[in-house]
């Protein structure tokens, strides 16, 4: 029995120290090349779908590491204090107990515990998909602006983006499916949900195991996809109190004109995409009669001065309103939006025409049933 008990405390120790998974504790260690010595990393993890800064490493020698206790895996990411500099996204990582090896660069890898290994194997696969998708949008770009942009071109061009957005999509679902019983599955999910149509999403949800179900972000989506079906085409637009930039509360029906097409923009300006759309909704705003068309803009910024300075430095001629509580607004659930920017086109009888379509599509829409001026 003795010599049992001695055994048994020889292997307990090594174990421990070489798994580093006792107790929950995770041992991060990095290497990088790109980001000089002396710089800060961060190590943020996510709480309620926000990323809190939990601590800090500095770069020496081209090495940073981290430790700590986490008693269950979470989705977590490393982020260069100056970001904006080293121009690295930041890395995804699920952080749990164990050795974690990370490699901070030109592309980025991380690998040593069962998630992050299941992780990087999707990353290694989604990367083709993402280079293909820059590609083909590079070319599109370098056509349009130089004038060169046939019709067979662009068929060309938009049957090979279907083609591998198709793959992307198939990729990504076939990794949730596979992963509902942990958390990089829900966050996945909640980045990509643009892949995939109400339905599919209902799908996704209804075939995934019980933990994923009763995350509070996948209850939320849920109830947003039963909401969805009052704001889909044919549907009459829903009336929501707002305020305007000079803080007075709106109905949004006050902006809303029987016979005329008014495009509802979902935006906030602290999102990148939002601003980027800023010129084609400013191309798009004149091109069309204004007895005919209009646009309004219902932001989420909950910062009201930087909304309202965006608006002006950009010269923004349509009505504004936003809704000051954000992304946990009425307004988000009521249109069922689940990302930013998000269009809904209501027609001249006040019913929607189009929920949440593409630049292209609204584009095809307008151009089919308005006469430009």
């Amino acid at each position: 029995m003795s010599t049992m008990k001695t055994i048994g405390r020889i292997w307990l120790f090594p174990i421990c120290a070489i798994l580093t998974g006792c107790n929950g504790q995770y041992e991060i260690t990095g290497k990088t090349n790109f980001i000089p010595d002396g710089e800060t990393i961060f190590l943020q993890k996510q709480n309620n779908q926000q990323f809190e800064i939990i601590d800090s490493s500095t770069v020496n020698n081209g090495s940073f590491s981290f430790k700590g206790r986490q008693q269950s895996p979470a989705i977590a990411i490393l982020v260069p204090a100056d970001n904006h500099k080293s121009n690295f996204p930041p890395l995804l990582l699920a952080l749990e107990a164990g050795k974690i090896s990370v490699t901070f660069d030109s592309i980025a890898h991380i690998s040593g515990t069962p998630l992050n290994d299941r992780l990087q194997n999707y990353q290694n696969k989604r990367r083709i998909y993402d280079r293909q998708i820059q590609q083909i949008t590079a070319l599109y770009i370098k056509d349009y602006l130089s004038g060169q942009l046939t019709d067979s071109t662009f068929g060309k061009l938009k049957k090979e983006f279907e083609r591998v957005q198709k793959g992307l999509e198939t990729l990504t679902r076939n990794y949730i499916a596979e992963n509902t019983d942990n958390v990089t599955s829900v966050y996945l999910f909640l980045q990509n949900s643009f892949l995939f149509s109400p339905e599919e999403q209902r799908t996704l949800i209804a075939e995934a195991a019980p933990v994923f179900k009763k995350n509070p972000a996948i209850v939320k989506v849920s109830l947003m996809l039963n909401r969805m079906k009052n704001v889909e085409p044919g549907m009459p637009y829903i009336d929501i109190p707002l305020q305007t930039t000079d803080g007075r509360t709106v109905s949004l029906s006050k902006y809303i004109d029987n016979g005329k097409y008014v495009l509802l923009d979902f935006w906030a300006s602290w999102c990148p995409p939002c601003r980027k759309q800023t010129p084609f909704l400013k191309q798009l705003y004149t091109q069309y009669d204004k007895q005919q068309f209009s646009i309004v803009g219902i932001s989420f910024d909950t910062n009201l001065n930087e909304w309202r300075e965006y608006i002006d430095k950009n010269q923004i001629a349509w009505p504004q309103l936003d809704d000051p509580e954000g992304w946990e607004s009425d307004a988000i659930l009521t249109y069922a939006i689940q990302g930013i920017p998000h269009f809904v086109l209501v027609g001249p009888d006040g019913k929607i025409v189009a929920n949440n379509p593409s630049e292209q599509q609204l584009d095809e829409i307008l151009e089919n049933r308005l006469t430009p001026q």
